[in-house]
C-alpha cells in the first residue's frame, strides 16, 4: 500500500555534484507524489532511489512531465538528485519506494488483468522497508530480493540478510557488510596546509583497505591518524557472527584464490542454504581465477534459489559478453 501519510522536508537541487541556490526550498511526499517547490513528480515516473548520506538520487522516466525548474535540475542521465536538510533523507527514501512500488505494481496488475492474464501477477510486501515487490515476471523460488532497500528475504517474509547492513559494496562489487565510513587526508606543504574528507559507503575489506593508506597518508601529521585507527578498528568488529569469516573469504575471492576462498563459503551454507548473494560472491572469485565454467555454475544457482537478484542478474550479462568474446575467435 502507498504511504499513509504526507512527508514535509526542506531540499536543494544538486547538479553535477553541487547545489543550486542559497536557500532551501519546501518539498512534500504525498500519497500519489512528489512535490518539489510546488512542482509534482508521479510516483509512477519514479523508477529508483538511491540514498547516500544528505543526498537522494532519484532515476525518472524519459517520458515524465516535470516543472520547470526540476527539469532543469535533471542531469543528463535522468536522474535527479536532492539534498534533504536535518537528516531526513533515509525517512524520504523509504516514504519514496513505498508509495512508488505500491504504484507501479498496481498499474502492471491492471494492465495483466486488462490482457486476461489477472492470474499472473504476484508480489509481496518487503518486510523491511515496506515496499511492493512485483514478481509476476518471474518464478517462484526460495529467496526474493527487494530491490529498494537491497534485502533478501524469503518467499514466507522473513528476512535474511537485511540490505541496511549487507549489501553490494560500491567499491569492490562484492556482497558483505558495508557501512559509512569519513575517510580524512591531512597535507602540510611548506606554508600551505589543510585537509580533506569524503564520505564513503564501503565493505569491511576496501574500510581496511582504504584506513591503511589514509594511516600510510597522515602518519607524519598525527591528526589524521585517530580518525584511520577508529575506521580500521571499526572494520573489523562487530561483525554478525554467522558472517564472521566473510570478509576473508571474500579477500580471498578476489584475488583468485577461489578454492580456498570455497572453503569459508561453504561454511555458511548452515544458517543461509544457497543464499544468492554468497553464491554470486564464489561465482566472482571463480571469474578471477578464470575458470569460467564455475562461475557461471554458481551463479546459475544464485539464480535458481532467488531468480530476481538483480546483482546475479548483472553479472550473468557479463558472464555472457565474455563467453561470447571467447567463443568468436573459433568461429572465424
Amino acid at each position: 500500500m502507498p504511504a499513509a501519510k504526507e512527508m514535509n522536508f526542506k531540499f536543494r537541487f544538486v547538479r553535477d555534484q553541487n547545489t543550486i541556490g542559497l536557500v532551501a526550498k519546501k518539498g512534500t511526499a504525498t500519497t500519489r507524489e512528489l512535490i518539489l517547490d510546488k512542482e509534482p513528480i508521479d510516483y509512477a515516473d519514479i523508477l529508483d532511489s538511491t540514498c547516500r548520506d544528505q543526498r537522494i538520487a532519484l532515476s525518472i522516466a524519459p517520458e515524465s512531465t516535470l516543472g520547470e525548474n526540476t527539469r532543469k535540475a535533471l542531469q543528463a542521465d535522468q536522474t535527479l538528485v536532492l539534498e534533504v536538510s536535518r537528516g531526513r533523507t533515509n525517512d524520504l527514501e523509504r516514504h519514496i519506494d513505498r508509495a512508488s512500488s505500491a504504484i507501479q505494481a498496481e498499474q502492471h496488475r491492471q494492465e495483466l488483468i486488462n490482457a486476461g492474464k489477472a492470474d499472473h501477477f504476484h508480489s509481496i510486501q518487503c518486510s523491511t522497508c515496506q515496499a511492493t515487490i512485483d514478481l509476476s515476471d518471474f518464478n517462484r523460488t526460495s529467496y526474493v530480493y527487494c530491490r529498494y532497500c537491497e534485502s533478501i528475504i524469503k518467499s514466507s517474509g522473513e528476512v535474511v540478510t537485511p540490505g541496511d547492513s549487507y549489501r553490494i559494496c560500491d567499491e569492490c562489487g562484492m556482497f558483505d557488510r558495508v557501512r559509512g565510513y569519513t575517510q580524512f587526508n591531512f597535507y602540510f606543504l611548506l606554508v600551505v596546509y589543510g585537509f580533506s574528507y569524503r564520505h564513503v559507503y564501503v565493505c569491511d575489506n576496501c574500510a581496511v583497505h582504504i584506513a591503511k593508506l589514509a594511516l600510510l597518508r597522515n602518519l607524519i601529521f598525527i591528526l589524521g591518524v585517530p580518525s584511520a585507527i577508529y575506521m580500521w578498528i571499526k572494520a573489523i568488529t562487530g561483525r554478525d557472527p554467522s558472517l564472521q569469516a566473510l570478509a576473508k573469504a571474500n579477500a580471498l575471492a578476489r584475488k583468485g584464490k577461489c578454492n580456498e576462498a570455497d572453503e569459508i563459503y561453504v561454511q555458511f551454507s548452515g544458517p543461509y542454504p544457497e543464499h544468492p548473494a554468497l553464491l554470486r560472491n564464489r561465482s566472482l572469485g571463480h571469474l578471477y581465477g578464470n575458470n569460467l565454467n564455475a562461475a557461471a555454475s554458481l551463479l546459475s544457482r544464485s539464480l535458481k534459489s532467488c531468480n530476481n537478484y538483480l546483482p546475479s542478474l548483472q553479472l550473468a550479462r557479463r558472464l555472457k559478453q565474455v563467453a561470447s568474446k571467447i567463443k568468436e575467435p573459433n568461429q572465424m
